[in-house]
């Protein structure tokens, strides 16, 4: 019944697209020292005496309907003075010019901004994390950006690979969209080591959006979507250099260069390496905590603008990543007296190509009206085994998504429709087990905005999409906004999301045990048997904004629940020797509820606290139970310090983040022999992380950090380590930390400044 509601709003929303009214167009911009004129992204343009406003899109573009009497047109932003226009000539282009505010200085815009900022705006529930929020933790990587929010999980999937995933609503990495600047980013065989391949400093700002998303980005978001923005060629710093080392053996050089070609031209190079030469063995179970590992990355960007409305990039993105771990050499010496001759080892080598492109067209006689095309084409190919299982993989990947958007009649009605194209070719090898496929998906999706007022929106969206495999499916999303008052914003969301499953390459921790894999996927035209997992996506925000004594702060609660249709079920509740993959029979769902309180409990000491209650069940072959290794109840604290800063720009920071993890279900050992059985549910716990910054300028500065400081780590996380090639062998039962106490340290440092 809900999704027949979801389909007649669907048509509701569709329908308001008769409905027509007048509006007005143009720009806002801002005069720099030498003349130049750039437009000002996301700045408040409103009508004087009304309710009746909007935001500059990113190209400092607006459109707003007319109210009656509508006279006078106002345009703001931070840290600028705003400007005043009389709008004589509604049909003519208006142009709005901000001037920078001489009284309000850099130091104090800068204590006004937070590091992660939830849109108010939006309809869709979304966060933004910059730059300043990643730098409060040893954010080396994408898998280790979200330390410091309680919205996304960060787990070890095993003892011996050191890679880690994320979890959003309780889903695993691969139920999240994630992309890059709103391209496929990261997918497929990405799945397993890609977050790695991001580093930390590369990246400007993530978007987190809960729940399904824009149809616009396609059909495979369900929990959520996670949106990354590199560095980009204009921006101010010329040159940063960064440079880190922990206690582990871990040690990374990243290389950023900025250059402005000319007038119309500018690039960007990105360069990273990292490595880890020595090996460590912390909780002396005689394997290695980390592999040792050497990768090299390298991007290069350009973009084009050529000031009249059209603007296009293109880059190429290479990385080389070499892994090797298992058991310490040191564990040589000790393999006559454990009745072997080999050493247990994992080696995982990847190699990854991508060049993508993306070309906008802002028309400048009808500034709303703007089309894109976005393109990208990429290969992985990983070689690797974990102990005497080989599994090489390779996938070639090409995708276009083409996108028109304009209104219709007034602002009051916006669209944009497009059409896409993917191209995913996979192959496979599980030691003699072979598994290819080869997909082509194109599509079409149209996406309907309803923006009465400032106070309501309503986003109806839906496509479809013509797999060669699957067949033909239908994605309806639909988003509304509401907002009480200018302090207090409500959204409800639904929708659908589907996906192919990547049965091997994304549950590659399993790899790391002596479980045999049994496929019992029963229709023989699918890959692996198991048709498209396909999900229901239900959700409600509340967001409220406030003030006391002079400092802001908000309270938000999410409601979330997830229902699945189709699903891979990884089932390893049978037998404690073997993994089950099968199709889902019954019911699979997730519900979610966070409560979360922002607030500057003093000057310049910000605080972010959470709760979150995750319940997550899947229909199993022993029953309905709790998925492996997923917290019902989580709580979260993040405490931020800064001094003030000189003119100079110099100051101190200090973080600390504190995490509380409830019990977890672990999967059944009761098969095993005694001294490898373990207890049906994990130990709570909590975690302390820290960090101080000194900046001593604007330019450079000093960092050092500790991670788990109160040294908590699971006990034997490996299942049998003195005997990896016996039928015992277990490194993928993870709950908690692993290595315990880890202190790190670093260096960023700016060498110049671009020209704006």
């Amino acid at each position: 019944m809900l999704k027949k509601i979801i389909g007649l709003l669907l048509l509701q929303g569709l329908s308001l697209a008769l409905w027509s009214q007048e509006s007005v167009s143009g720009v806002v911009i801002s005069e720099d020292k030498k003349g130049r004129f750039n437009p000002i992204p996301y700045a408040n343009v409103y009508w004087m005496d009304s309710n009746y406003g909007t935001t500059t899109d990113s190209n400092g573009v607006f459109n707003l309907a007319i109210p009656d009497n509508a006279r006078f047109l106002i345009a703001s932003f931070v840290g600028y003075s705003s400007d005043t226009l009389e709008v004589r000539n509604f049909s003519k282009t208006l142009t709005l010019k901000l001037g920078i505010t001489v009284e309000l200085s850099a130091v104090e815009i800068e204590a006004r901004r937070k590091s992660t900022e939830m849109s108010f705006m939006n309809p869709i529930n979304s966060e933004n994390i910059s730059q300043r929020e990643l730098f409060k933790a040893a954010c080396c990587n994408l898998s280790e950006s979200f330390e410091t929010n309680p919205s996304v999980d960060v787990n070890f999937t095993d003892a011996i690979s050191g890679n880690r995933q994320i979890r959003m609503l309780g889903l695993d990495g691969p139920y999240t969209l994630i992309s890059r600047e709103n391209m496929p980013g990261i997918r497929g065989l990405g799945n397993a080591f890609g977050l790695t391949f991001i580093p930390g400093v590369w990246v400007e700002s993530i978007q987190l959006t809960k729940g399904i998303g824009s149809v616009v980005n396609g059909y495979e978001s369900i929990a959520g979507q996670i949106n990354f923005e590199l560095k980009k060629p204009e921006v101010k710093e010329e040159t940063f250099v960064n440079l880190y080392a922990n206690q582990g053996g871990r040690m990374e050089v990243n290389f950023i260069k900025n250059q402005k070609v000319n007038e119309k031209w500018s690039t960007a190079l990105l360069l990273h390496g990292n490595m880890r030469p020595f090996e460590r063995d912390m909780n002396s179970d005689g394997f290695r905590d980390f592999p040792l590992q050497e990768q090299i990355n390298v991007m290069n960007r350009w973009k084009y603008d050529n000031g009249k409305g059209l603007m296009a990039q293109i880059g190429f993105h290479y990385v080389n990543d070499e892994k090797e771990g298992g058991e310490t050499d040191q564990r040589e010496d000790e393999l006559s007296e454990l009745g072997r001759n080999a050493l247990y080892r994992l080696k995982i080598n990847t190699e990854k190509a991508e060049v993508f492109t993306k070309t906008g067209i802002v028309f400048p006689s009808y500034k709303y009206r703007s089309m894109g095309l976005q393109m990208s084409a990429s290969f992985i190919d990983q070689e690797s085994f974990y102990g005497l299982r080989d599994y090489d993989a390779r996938e070639e990947t090409f995708y276009a998504n083409y996108i028109y958007q304009s209104i219709i009649g007034s602002s009051f009605h916006k669209f944009k429709a497009g059409m896409s194209f993917l191209y995913d070719d996979f192959d496979e090898r599980l030691d003699d087990l072979e598994f290819n496929r080869t997909e082509r998906v194109p599509g079409a999706f149209f996406e309907y905005t309803f923006e009465p007022s400032a106070n309501f929106t309503l986003v109806a969206g839906a496509r479809w999409d013509e797999h060669n495999i699957y067949g033909g499916f239908f994605t309806p999303r639909i988003h509304l906004r509401y907002a009480s008052d200018e302090y207090t914003v409500f959204r409800l969301l639904a929708g659908s999301g589907q996906r192919t499953a990547n049965v091997i390459a994304e549950r590659q921790s399993l790899l790391a045990s002596s479980r045999s894999y049994q496929f019992l996927g029963q229709n023989a035209d699918y890959p692996f048997g198991i048709p498209m997992e396909r999900a229901w996506n239900y959700g409600f925000n509340v967001l409220r904004n406030f003030t006391i004594d002079y400092r802001d702060g908000y309270v938000s609660l999410d409601l979330y629940r997830t229902e699945f249709e189709n699903q891979l079920v990884a089932d390893r509740d049978e037998s404690s020797s073997e993994v089950l993959f099968y199709n889902l029979e019954g019911e699979s769902y997730a519900n979610n509820l966070q409560f979360e309180l922002s607030y500057e409990l003093i000057k310049f000491l910000e605080m972010r606290a959470a709760y979150r209650f995750t319940e997550v069940r899947t229909e199993y072959r022993s029953g309905l139970r709790q998925k492996p290794f997923t917290p019902k109840h989580r709580w979260f604290v993040n405490l931020a310090y800064s001094t003030a800063k000189s003119l100079k720009g110099a100051n101190w920071t200090f973080d600390l983040t504190t995490q509380w993890f409830g019990e977890q279900r672990i999967p059944t050992t009761a098969n095993n022999p005694v001294e490898y059985q373990r207890g049906e549910m994990s130990p709570s716990f909590f975690t302390f992380n820290a960090q101080v910054t000194r900046n001593f300028n604007d330019r450079w500065s000093l960092y050092a950090g500790m991670e788990n400081i109160m040294n908590y780590r699971q006990d034997d996380p490996i299942i049998s380590s003195e005997n990896p090639f016996g039928n015992n062998f277990d490194a993928s039962m993870i709950w908690g930390p692993i290595f315990g106490r880890m202190v790190y340290g670093g260096l960023r440092m700016t060498l110049g400044k671009a020209e704006m």
